[in-house]
């Protein structure tokens, strides 16, 4: 089994180190059995390199590392930890893995998508695309499988469905002359206008849905030239947009039908691109880059970018100066956010004890937000 972890730049801190930014971080691989006792475990160090500051506090740049192991088919639990060497952070995701299919007569692999005009020394057919995805200019995504078949099999089944499970395209690949064992590229065509995500099926057989269907799929986000990797749901993406979208705008957003929802979402975004002639929305980067901040940061028993600190924080960016353990007369505690820039300040006060901050006094934004 191959454990692919990509780690975006932004997610680890860079160090100047001459004319070159530098992070080291370690990446530990454990696997678990069923009884959640731990089977396999490798640990391994990094040490990521680049001379563009820019490059360091962005999402789309990042390493792509690769872990193997030798195990028997059966179900497990992969842990991914990533420790950030600098900051002694540690960023943890918990998967669970059946290959069990893997020890019967007849099994496809996972589907692993690969960048063809991407390549290195150790992955000539391309470079996987973690996490899988499209952009609108494409027209084939490329699928790396390994499959083992009964002898007599003549073709393998693709599907292109919508997450809810809606055909959109079916075809077949010729293996008649490829052997009992496989090792191949799958090269399909898709229309750049399908939804946001799309699975694609790869299956023995043509009717889907049996008990001992010999079938597996990949999930693959289709974003557009400018879409940020910030977002991966689209309800949630316009559901944040009420601190910078007027009343009108949300109303329309919200009450678009399915097939027009991502339209108006990328209409939205199109009217306030600053550099509309470049593939890239710096202002939609940013405003969804707040947004993660702001959960990571902020999040109490509701999600960060909801709380007041985190209003201000997405609206405002990072302040220039915080005063914190602020005591008033009453015993609660304080903080003051200022931004010279702007010549405000923003007053939070922790009234239950618990860490939820709220405004003193209530801001409301020139879109119609009122927070308190």
């Amino acid at each position: 089994m191959d454990v692919y972890v990509r780690v975006p730049y932004d997610a680890i801190q860079f160090v100047k180190k001459g004319d070159l930014f530098e992070a080291k971080y370690e990446i530990t691989v454990t696997l678990l059995d069923k009884d959640d006792d731990q089977i396999k475990r490798q640990i391994k160090e990094f040490v990521s390199t680049t001379s563009d500051f820019s490059a360091t506090v962005s999402p789309r740049e990042g390493d792509l590392s690769a872990q193997s192991f030798k195990i028997a088919p059966a179900k497990y639990t992969c842990v991914v930890e990533v420790t950030d060497k600098d900051t002694h952070k540690t960023g943890r995701r918990k998967v669970k893995v059946d290959v069990t299919r893997m020890g019967e007569e007849s099994a496809i692999s996972d589907l692993l998508q690969l960048d063809p005009n991407n390549k290195a020394e150790d992955h000539p057919m391309g470079l996987p695309v973690v996490p899988p995805r499209t952009f609108e200019s494409d027209s084939i995504v490329h699928v790396y499988y390994e499959a083992r078949l009964p002898k007599g099999t003549e073709s393998l089944f693709v599907s292109l469905l919508s997450v809810e499970d809606e055909v959109l395209v079916e075809d077949t690949i010729d293996v008649t002359d490829k052997g009992l064992f496989i090792k191949d590229i799958l090269e399909q065509e898709f229309e750049a206008t399908v939804a946001s995500r799309f699975k694609l099926e790869l299956s023995l057989d043509k009717e889907t849905g049996k008990d001992d269907e010999v079938m597996s799929e990949i999930v693959i986000q289709n974003l557009w030239l400018g879409m940020t990797a910030f977002v991966n749901n689209l309800d949630n993406a316009i559901e944040q947009l009420r601190f910078i979208a007027y009343t009108d705008e949300m109303k329309k957003l919200n009450n678009s039908k399915e097939d027009k929802k991502e339209e108006n979402f990328k209409a939205f975004w199109v009217k306030r691109d600053p550099t509309p002639d470049t593939p890239k929305n710096e202002l939609m980067d940013e405003f969804y880059r707040r947004i993660q901040y702001s959960n990571e940061k902020f999040g109490t028993w509701q999600e960060g970018w909801k709380t007041a600190m985190g209003m201000i924080f997405i609206l405002f960016g990072p302040p220039d100066d915080i005063e914190v353990n602020m005591y008033g007369r009453d015993g609660r505690h304080y903080q003051r956010w200022t931004y010279f820039k702007i010549s405000r300040s923003f007053t939070f006060v922790d009234y239950n004890g618990f860490g939820e901050y709220e405004l003193m006094d209530p801001y409301v934004s020139p879109y119609g937000t009122r927070w308190r």
